[in-house]
C-alpha cells in the first residue's frame, strides 16, 4: 500500500503540500532528515501521556453507555423493534437521526416516517447499526477552539466517515461482520483527534503547524502514535470480540503487519481513505495516481463502490 502519511498529515492541518524528496549531487534520493531536539522531546512526552491511564482517558469523552448496549442488542438477528426503539428515544439527538435517515431512504413514500418504531422497522438493521454508530460517537470528533486538534476536526471527521464505510465493505467481501468494518474504520480516526488533544495539551501547537516539521520521519513516528492510542483507548469499550482482538494484534505487531482479517481489511481502508482524501483535495503526490490499479481487484471493487454511493 503507498504510504502518504506525510501530504495526508499535512492535509489534516491545513498546512502547505510538503516538499517532495530530493536528490543528492549523486542523483539519489536524500535520505530523511532526523528529528531535532524539540521534536523528540515532544515524542518523549507524548510517550509518557500515552501510557498513563488517567492521561490517555481524558483525551475522549468516555465511552457512550447506550452504544454497546445497542449494538449488543443489533447483533441479535432477531432484535425486537420496539425494545431498540425505547432505547433509541432516550436521546433526543439519536432518535432525530434514525428518523431522518429513514424518511432518507423511503424517498417515494408519500407519508414521511415519523414515529420512531417505524423508523427502526423500515431502516433495517444493518443501516441502523451504522447510524447508531456514527451518531453516538460524532461528539468525539467535535472539538472547538484554535488548538490543533480544533483545526483538524473536520478533516478527520470526513476522513472518518469515508474509512468506515470502507472498512465495512472491506470486512464484508472477507466474509466479516460489516458492523466490526464500520466501527473500525470510525474508531480508527479517534487515534488523531486523541493524538492532536494530546499534543494540544504538551503545547506543540508551534512546532507542529510548521511546515518544515510535517517529514517523512515525524509523521510516521506520529502515526505509531496514532495507532497505539487507538488500540489502548478502544479495547476498553468491549464493542466485540473481534475488535478487540484486532486492538491486541496492532498494539503488539503494528497495524502494517497485522494479519487478522478484521486488520487487514482496516489496514487497506486505511491507505484507501487516505490517499481519497488526497485526491479530492489536489494534494496527492506525483506518482501515486497508480495506487489503486496495484490493488486485488476486491479490494478495488469496494473502494470504487464507496466512492460512487458517496
Amino acid at each position: 500500500m503507498t504510504d502518504v502519511t506525510t501530504p495526508f498529515f499535512a492535509w489534516l492541518l491545513s498546512q502547505p503540500k510538503p516538499a517532495t524528496s530530493s536528490s543528492n549531487d549523486t542523483g539519489a534520493p536524500s535520505s530523511p532528515p532526523t528529528l531535532d531536539e524539540r521534536a523528540l522531546s515532544v515524542l518523549i512526552r507524548l510517550d509518557k501521556v500515552i501510557e498513563s491511564d488517567p492521561q490517555r482517558s481524558a483525551l475522549l469523552p468516555r465511552s457512550p453507555q447506550v452504544l454497546p448496549q445497542l449494538m449488543r442488542s443489533l447483533r441479535d438477528d432477531h432484535y425486537m423493534s420496539a425494545e431498540v426503539a425505547a432505547r433509541i428515544g432516550k436521546d433526543a439527538v439519536l432518535a432525530a437521526e434514525v428518523i431522518r435517515a429513514a424518511n432518507g431512504s423511503h424517498r417515494s413514500s408519500r407519508e414521511p416516517i415519523v414515529d420512531l418504531s417505524q423508523a427502526v422497522l423500515s431502516i433495517g438493521a444493518e443501516h441502523l447499526r451504522r447510524v447508531i454508530a456514527k451518531s453516538v460517537l460524532r461528539p468525539i470528533f467535535n472539538v472547538r477552539g484554535a488548538s490543533l486538534s480544533a483545526l483538524a476536526a473536520p478533516q478527520i471527521w470526513i476522513n472518518a466517515e469515508f474509512k468506515a464505510s470502507l472498512c465495512s465493505a472491506l470486512a464484508a467481501a472477507e466474509g466479516l461482520d460489516p458492523l466490526d468494518g464500520y466501527l473500525a474504520g470510525m474508531l480508527h480516526d479517534c487515534g488523531w483527534t486523541a493524538l492532536l488533544r494530546a499534543l494540544d495539551g504538551l503545547g506543540a501547537q508551534e512546532l507542529l503547524s510548521m511546515p518544515q516539521m510535517i517529514t517523512p520521519t515525524m509523521t510516521q513516528a506520529l502515526a505509531v502514535r496514532r495507532d497505539l492510542l487507538f488500540c489502548k483507548l478502544m479495547r476498553p469499550w468491549q464493542l466485540s470480540m473481534p475488535l478487540v482482538a484486532m486492538a491486541d494484534e496492532i498494539e503488539a505487531s503494528g497495524l502494517a503487519a497485522a494479519r487478522s482479517p478484521l486488520a487487514v481489511s482496516l489496514y487497506r481502508a486505511h491507505g484507501l481513505a487516505s490517499l481519497h482524501a488526497l485526491v479530492c483535495d489536489a494534494r496527492l503526490p506525483e506518482g501515486m495516481d497508480t495506487a489503486l490499479m496495484d490493488l486485488p481487484p476486491r479490494v478495488q471493487a469496494c473502494y470504487l463502490a464507496v466512492t460512487r454511493s458517496g
